[in-house]
């Protein structure tokens, strides 16, 4: 972890220094009145510890889980972080549990899989997992097995070809049945990062 001491004043002009890491900001940017950090791009002086450290990296994990928490419901998005060179697809249902779909992989030696999260972030589902028992995968109420098992390659691009103009995404598996309408699922043609196992 790198700290430096960063001193926020007005000296002929504002200049925006670009943060990153865990750096330490001097107290006295406290003192900068409220619309000098809006010029600066923030509302208000940031958080700081005991110790005058702000965590950017926190901050922004802070502010991905804001943005997911806030994310639309019943449709695919896109998520891109080109500094981090990640990209996923999410489709958060009524219900909060988000299904991450990924077919089209940056990395030609990666390749499709799925996972399921509870509302409380917690992976319940994830493809290639033995462990989980029997998955289905229904599009409008039509089964497709477990398209993500490694001998149906023949099944997932019927799959991947019937969700083009599914309505509803169901997955039944241990006895519980979650549901995801499928708007715009045009954007599930995007590259994404897939797993590599």
């Amino acid at each position: 972890m790198i700290k430096t001491t960063r001193y926020i004043g007005l000296i002929c002009g504002l200049s925006l220094v670009a943060l990153s890491g865990c750096q330490m900001i001097s107290k006295t940017s406290h003192k900068v009145t409220g619309s000098v950090m809006g010029m600066l791009g923030q509302e208000k002086a940031p958080e700081l510890d005991a110790q005058s450290v702000l965590d950017l990296a926190k901050a922004s994990q802070e502010k991905l889980e804001q943005l997911l928490a806030n994310m639309p419901k019943n449709e695919w998005v896109y998520l891109e972080n080109p500094q981090l060179g990640t990209a996923e697809l999410q489709n958060k249902s009524t219900d909060n549990s988000v299904l991450s779909l990924v077919f089209n992989c940056k990395i030609e030696t990666q390749r499709p899989s799925f996972s399921l999260q509870n509302a409380n972030g917690q992976v319940i589902l994830k493809a290639y997992d033995d462990s989980a028992g029997q998955i289905q995968f229904l599009l409008d109420n039509k089964n497709f097995g477990n398209p993500f098992q490694t001998y149906q390659s023949k099944q997932l691009e019927g799959f991947k070809t019937a969700l083009k103009q599914a309505k509803v995404i169901k997955i039944f598996n241990a006895s519980k049945l979650y549901s995801f309408q499928n708007k715009y699922p045009e954007r599930l043609e995007n590259p994404v990062n897939c797993k590599t196992s």
